[in-house]
């Protein structure tokens, strides 16, 4: 009868991780999909190879950012478009394919051009600033 207790006890610690390990999965997907394109680069976007809790620049200021507005859940906007976490010259917009932060891809992208986490990996053409970005807002401005 003992025995037949720690079997079911342990079929019970099986299927509880089992299930946690599907809803960090799932939460993961959850983040990507917010996201205006996470295709090429899938989990780097945000995750150095150290292993699965380790955050690049741009996972960490995602994570932060999102923590910042608590019970909304994982948040891409123009506040995250316009930083560049990696400090390679290229803000996250430009490298994710969405420069003002809408959630949608600009023009003809289909997926990001460089990873916003990776320093040095900016394949855009014409690296756009925060200043440059609003310089260039301006010039629509309708009165």
């Amino acid at each position: 009868m003992r025995r037949s207790y720690r079997h079911q006890l342990f079929r019970l610690l099986l299927v509880a991780l089992a299930v946690c390990a599907a809803t960090s999965v799932f939460a993961t997907q959850e983040e990507m999909n917010t996201l205006p394109s996470s295709s090429r680069f899938g989990c780097a976007i945000c995750h150095v190879p150290d292993g699965p809790s380790a955050l690049n620049p741009f996972g960490r200021d995602w994570r932060d950012h999102s923590a910042e507005l608590e019970g909304t859940g994982p948040v891409w906007d123009a506040f995250l478009a316009s930083l560049d976490s990696d400090g390679d010259g290229c803000v996250n917009g430009v490298e994710l394919g969405d420069a003002d932060g809408n959630g949608f891809l600009d023009g003809s992208a289909q997926e990001e051009s460089s990873n916003p986490g990776r320093p040095g990996d900016c394949q855009a053409t014409n690296p756009i600033d925060e200043s440059t970005w609003g310089a260039l807002k301006a010039l629509f401005k309708t009165r």
